[in-house]
């Protein structure tokens, strides 16, 4: 056999070459696993070994947990018949978006404020998934606090696109996202309030979802009547997003939204009839700003599919109040958030939260009680479209990847817009809906880039959403125009070395 440098020792290869192994679907993993035709140490050197080659181009992962991570792999190894035999196994490296707790690493939020961070315990996400015999292989990347259009900060710097490293991954779970584009971890979690899972996996050309709320229940939301914070999956594809959220998903005692465990979701993922569907589609849900370009890729596209289903038409919920509905109700969520650590850190919290908290500050009862009303009439009437439809398929981003120095994009088509969140309202429009939403590639853009598309189904039909993306991804599969592209690691190492030269 030949041998492979990791980690600077002299060791075998592994039965695939390390860069096989990184290339492949976690669903794939895992039954290499199972079936023993690979180790997980095997597995988790490989994905060291590809963090050693590209992280430092992309900035994904900003803290590793290799040590412990190598130490769980071997545990599952050698106890492997004990580890298998729970109905929840997913021996595979996991990168954790630094909003998470792991014991013995940093939560820095991207902050310079909580540099030091060092937690002592998991918080119920991670230790969840800990249970399954997942390796923590480390913190991904986040904008400050998590609130931005792009994963940069000032304690970590930027994450890049693995497809064009001058260009923003998205956010706030972009270092996920790039990861797992890059190879370096097969999954990733993250959370999603405006599009922050949805947005990054579309910038990237993987895979991520915002599922129904309560799917995944969690003590971790400061206001635990949040219906906008959750907790979701990232990973290169809808069956690896199904995978990982069957193994994230579990109820929790002080979650309000907070489900039983559904067993379907620890299904795999399995081929619908997409010809038995009725699929509505929008551009822009009627209210949300898209570029023309991408209005453009997105019926240029649509034109390649839509004969998969029986029914294909231009329909979408009504969302007329939605802009005034989501900035008031997110205003009153950071007064709770960070109304107090303005009292502590003043100015250091950043312009971006100084500037939300006095606009919260400025809405009246009335404000705030016809935002109550607006969302739940939303709810009610998403809820009864889909009585209609059975999927919602939309651009998943209004615009193609931008430039790391952008704060946000602005200017679209010669338009000014003032909100940094104004563009991602193709997001933002359908976490008011409280429906599940996933992304999933739909080839490349007219700029080179990832284009994906948001695929959205009735409120708590998750298990549903993703079987019926998964069956879209397999027709994709062939299509030049749409199926999966794969970022070009020797361009990406290349470009990095050109920046140090």
């Amino acid at each position: 056999m030949s041998t492979v440098n990791i980690l600077g020792m002299n060791k075998k290869a592994t039965p695939l070459e390390s860069d096989e192994l990184c290339a492949k679907s976690a669903v794939d993993l895992v039954s290499l696993i199972k079936t023993r035709e690979i180790s997980c140490v095997d597995l988790m050197e490989s994905c060291i070994h590809r963090y050693e080659q590209v992280n430092g181009a992309i900035n994904a992962v900003i803290e590793t947990n290799f040590e412990n991570a190598l130490s769980v792999s071997k545990d599952v190894d050698k106890n492997f018949e004990q580890r298998i035999a729970n109905e929840r196994f997913l021996p595979i490296p996991i990168g954790i978006k630094d909003l998470n707790d792991v014991a013995g690493m940093k939560t820095t939020y991207g902050s310079p404020l909580f540099q030091n961070n060092k937690v002592e315990n998991d918080d119920d996400v991670v230790a969840h998934l800990k249970d399954a015999s997942v390796m923590i292989f480390g913190k991904t990347n986040v904008p400050e606090h998590g609130f931005g259009a792009t994963t940069t900060n000032p304690l970590q710097g930027s994450t890049g696109n693995p497809f064009n490293p001058l260009l923003s991954a998205g956010a706030s779970t972009g270092g996920g996202a790039a990861a797992v584009a890059a190879g370096i971890v097969p999954l990733a979690t993250g959370s999603d309030f405006a599009g922050s899972l949805r947005t990054p996996a579309s910038f990237c050309g993987i895979a991520g979802m915002r599922p129904s709320n309560g799917i995944v229940g969690t003590g971790r939301r400061s206001n635990i009547w949040s219906p906008f914070d959750v907790e979701g999956p990232m990973a290169k594809t809808a069956a690896d997003c199904k995978l990982l959220l069957g193994h994230m998903a579990k109820s929790h005692p002080l979650d309000p939204f907070s489900k039983s465990q559904s067993v379907v979701l620890l299904q795999p993922a399995e081929e619908i009839d997409l010809k038995k569907l009725k699929v509505a589609v929008s551009h822009d849900l009627g209210f949300a700003i898209m570029s023309k370009s991408y209005e453009h890729t997105f019926y240029t596209k649509l034109k390649k599919f839509s004969s998969l289903f029986a029914l294909t038409k231009t329909a979408h919920m009504d969302l007329s109040a939605a802009y005034k509905t989501f900035m008031t109700l997110r205003s009153i969520g950071f007064l709770g958030d960070f109304g107090l650590m303005e009292k502590e850190f003043g100015d250091e919290l950043g312009d971006v939260i100084i500037k939300e908290l006095e606009l919260a500050r400025k809405l009246s009862s009335q404000n705030i009680a016809n935002a109550f009303l607006e969302h739940s009439s939303i709810v009610r009437q998403s809820d009864a479209f889909f009585d209609e439809f059975d999927l919602l398929i939309t651009p998943a981003a209004s615009v193609s990847p931008f430039e790391h120095e952008l704060e946000y994009p602005s200017n679209i088509d010669d338009v000014v817009y003032e909100g940094y969140l104004d563009w991602e309202a193709i997001s933002w429009g359908i976490t008011l809906t409280q429906c599940p939403a996933v992304v999933i590639n739909c080839g490349m853009d007219e700029f080179g880039m990832p284009f994906g598309i948001q695929i959205i189904a009735k409120q708590n039909r998750d298990a549903f959403l993703l079987d019926a993306a998964h069956s879209i991804e397999k027709a994709f599969l062939g299509s030049e125009e749409l199926s999966r592209p794969i970022p070009n690691l020797e361009k990406l190492v290349a470009m990095k070395a050109l920046t140090l030269n």
